[in-house]
C-alpha cells in the first residue's frame, strides 16, 4: 500500500499531460505526420502507380474488377465510360496481418518521432492501429494509344468522425509500396489470364512499365464481353457434378465448367454472387430443394426469384441417363444409379416445368450433359449391354434450353481447356465468337440463333477431329433472343 500514493501521483501527472494537449496542437501534429507522409506516396505512386499494357479498355476494366476480388475489396464505385473504379476494404487490406506487422515495425519510429514535435512525450504513445479506417483505391484504366494506362492511388477513409481531432488518413509509406505490389502482382496475373484465354493464339500477355516499352498487342479471338450492368433481381443455379459411386464414370471437369460459367453469370451477366446458388456433386435431395418436385415447385429457387422481375440462369455439367424403362431423359444426382434412372434421376421434364412456373422474366437452361448413357469414359447403364436406349427429344419450352448433345450422342471433353466440349465453345460463344462475321452480324448482340451457329460449326467440329464422332448441341428457345450484349 506504500506505493499507492506514488501510483496516484503518476496518473495524475498523465492526465494532466493528456489534458495540456489540446485539439489544436493534436490536429497540427497530425496534419504535419500527413504532409510528411504525403510527400513520400506521392512519389512512390508517381513512379510505380501506373502502367502500360496491350490490352483493350473492356480487358483492363474486368481485370481491375476480379484484382479488387482477388485482394479481398469490394468495387464501391465504376464507371465503365471514364474508366474510373472505387475499391475499398477494411484497413489493413490487402495486406495481411503479418505484412501489416511489418509495417508497424518500419514506420512507427518515424510516426512518433513526428508527432513528438507538437505532442512532447504524449507522441511517444502514438501507434498505427488501423481499426476505424477503411483502405480506398482509385483505379483509373484509359485508353491510350495502343493500349490501356492502369493508374492507382490509396488512401485511408476514416468509418466515423466521433470527436474534432482529425484523424490520420494517409496510409503509412511502407504499406503504399507493399499494397501496390500486391496489386499490380494480382492485376497482371487477372489481366494475363483474360488476354490468354481469348488470344487466338494463345500467347501470353507481355507487359510493360511504361508506354515506351510497350509490348505487341496479342490478337484477339473475340471481343470482350460488356461490362456488366447490375442485375439485383437476376438469379444463377451453378450445379457441377463431378464425382459418382464406385463404379460409376467421373465428369472430369465438372467443377471446372461450373466455376468458369459462374464467372461468367457474375462479371458479365452482372447477377450479384449472393444471387447464385452454387452447387458442386448434388443428390437427388438436393436438387428438389432447389427445383422442387413433382408435388411442388417451391423450392429454394422459387423463394429467391421476383416474379416478373427475376432472370433466372441455370447451369448443369454432370451425367444424363436415359430411363430404361420411359426413355424420358433425366439428370444424374451423385447418389443416384444411372441404371434405375425413373428412381433416383431428377426428370429433365420435371425441371423445364417447375421453371416455367417460376413467372420469371425469363429463364436459359445450358446442360453439359447428355442422355445416351454414355461418357467420355465409357457406359453407364451396364445392364443394357447391346440395347440401343433412345432418350426422347427435349420437349418444347417457353424459354431457352441449350443442351450438349442430341439423342444418342456422347457429350465429349477437351483435356487440354479441362473442360467439357460443350462448356468451352459455349463460352466462348458467350464472351463474343459468335458475334463474329462468320457468325453472326457483329451488332454486338449475341443471339440464341448465333450461339448455336457457332456450336453447330466450332464443337461439332473439334468433336469430330479430337474423338471421330458426332457432338451436335440441341437448342430450343427463340432465335432471336438476346443473350449478352457486347461492348457499351
Amino acid at each position: 500500500m506504500k506505493y499507492a500514493p506514488r501510483l496516484m501521483i503518476v496518473i495524475f501527472l498523465m492526465l494532466a499531460v493528456t489534458a495540456c494537449v489540446s485539439d489544436k496542437s493534436y490536429n497540427r501534429a497530425i496534419l504535419k505526420l500527413e504532409g510528411t507522409w504525403k510527400e513520400v506516396n506521392d512519389s512512390t505512386l508517381e513512379n510505380d502507380g501506373h502502367r502500360f499494357y496491350k490490352a483493350t479498355k473492356q480487358q483492363g476494366f474486368m481485370a481491375g474488377q476480379l484484382t479488387a476480388n482477388r485482394l479481398g475489396m469490394v468495387v464501391e464505385q465504376q464507371s465503365f465510360e471514364t474508366g474510373f473504379m472505387l475499391v475499398t476494404a477494411p484497413a489493413p487490406t490487402p495486406l495481411t496481418m503479418s505484412e501489416w506487422e511489418l509495417v508497424q515495425k518500419t514506420d512507427t519510429k518515424e510516426m512518433r518521432a513526428i508527432l513528438q514535435d507538437e505532442l512532447g512525450v504524449m507522441g511517444r504513445w502514438a501507434t498505427l492501429d488501423p481499426s476505424g479506417k477503411e483502405v480506398l483505391a482509385n483505379v483509373f484504366v484509359i485508353e491510350k494509344g495502343e493500349g490501356i494506362e492502369v493508374s492507382v492511388g490509396l488512401r485511408l477513409r476514416a468509418k466515423t468522425r466521433t470527436s474534432a481531432k482529425k484523424k490520420r488518413l494517409q496510409p503509412p509509406p511502407t504499406a503504399v509500396r507493399l499494397g501496390l505490389s500486391k496489386f499490380w502482382t494480382a492485376y497482371e496475373q487477372e489481366l494475363g489470364s483474360i488476354v490468354e484465354k481469348y488470344s487466338a493464339a494463345g500467347s501470353k500477355l507481355r507487359v510493360s512499365s511504361s508506354a515506351k516499352k510497350s509490348a505487341r498487342t496479342p490478337k484477339t479471338a473475340m471481343t470482350p464481353a460488356r461490362v456488366p450492368r447490375s442485375n439485383p433481381d437476376g438469379v444463377a443455379v451453378i450445379i457441377g457434378n463431378k464425382k459418382y459411386g464406385a463404379r460409376i464414370p467421373s465428369v472430369d471437369f465438372a467443377h471446372n465448367d461450373a466455376v468458369a460459367m459462374k464467372r461468367f453469370v457474375v462479371e458479365i451477366l452482372g447477377i450479384s454472387e449472393s444471387n447464385v446458388i452454387d452447387m458442386r456433386d448434388v443428390t437427388r435431395a438436393d436438387m428438389e430443394a432447389v427445383f422442387g418436385n413433382a408435388r411442388t415447385y417451391k423450392g429454394k429457387l422459387w423463394r429467391w426469384v421476383r416474379p416478373r422481375e427475376s432472370d433466372v440462369f441455370v447451369f448443369y455439367s454432370g451425367h444424363g441417363v436415359p430411363g430404361m424403362n420411359d426413355g424420358r431423359q433425366y439428370l444424374l444426382p451423385v447418389d443416384g444409379d444411372p441404371e434405375k434412372a425413373e428412381i433416383g434421376g431428377y426428370p429433365a421434364e420435371l425441371l423445364y416445368s417447375n421453371l416455367a412456373k417460376l413467372e420469371a422474366r425469363s429463364v436459359t437452361v445450358f446442360l453439359d450433359a447428355c442422355f445416351s448413357g454414355e461418357s467420355p469414359r465409357g457406359t453407364l447403364v451396364r445392364n443394357a449391354s447391346g440395347i440401343r436406349v433412345t432418350p426422347r427429344e427435349i420437349p418444347q419450352v417457353s424459354f431457352t434450353v441449350v443442351s450438349a448433345a442430341r439423342k444418342d450422342q456422347v457429350a465429349s471433353w477437351d483435356k487440354e481447356a479441362q473442360h467439357g466440349l460443350f462448356t468451352k465453345y459455349l463460352l466462348e460463344a458467350l464472351y463474343g465468337a459468335a458475334d463474329g462475321n462468320r457468325y453472326g452480324n457483329s451488332d454486338s448482340r449475341i443471339t440464341l440463333s448465333e450461339i448455336k451457329v457457332y456450336l453447330d460449326r466450332e464443337m461439332t467440329y473439334s468433336a469430330r477431329r479430337q474423338y471421330g464422332r458426332d457432338q451436335q448441341a440441341t437448342v430450343s428457345g427463340d432465335p432471336e433472343k438476346v443473350i449478352v450484349i457486347l461492348g457499351r
